[in-house]
């Protein structure tokens, strides 16, 4: 593949990606977040993406258990370990007890 190959296609993706972010900005229907993250089971949304789309959700309320499950499995398997890293651990322990 020619370099200009890559970069015309990377700078598809990052076009992508920032129209992405900017429907999560600008989305306040805290169904549709939960479901566009429930939709991605195999997190294939980037790793900044996903999160912005995650703590999105949850600031509006998103509070289902498969939600919650998901959001701190998230966290559990990319945070490095600290305070943010235990505390979803934490929570990801209550909710399955």
């Amino acid at each position: 593949m020619s370099e200009a190959k890559v970069d015309t296609d990377m700078g598809a993706w990052r076009d992508v990606f920032s129209k992405f972010d900017k429907a999560v900005e600008e989305c306040f229907d805290v169904d549709m977040l939960v479901n566009c993250l429930l939709e991605d089971d195999s997190w294939y949304i980037p790793f900044d993406s996903r999160m912005k789309l995650m703590e999105k959700a949850k600031s509006l309320g998103g509070c289902s258990l498969e939600f919650l499950a998901d959001y701190y499995s998230f966290k559990t398997a990319f945070l490095d370990p600290g305070k943010e890293y235990d505390d979803a651990v934490a929570k990801l322990d209550e909710l399955f007890q």
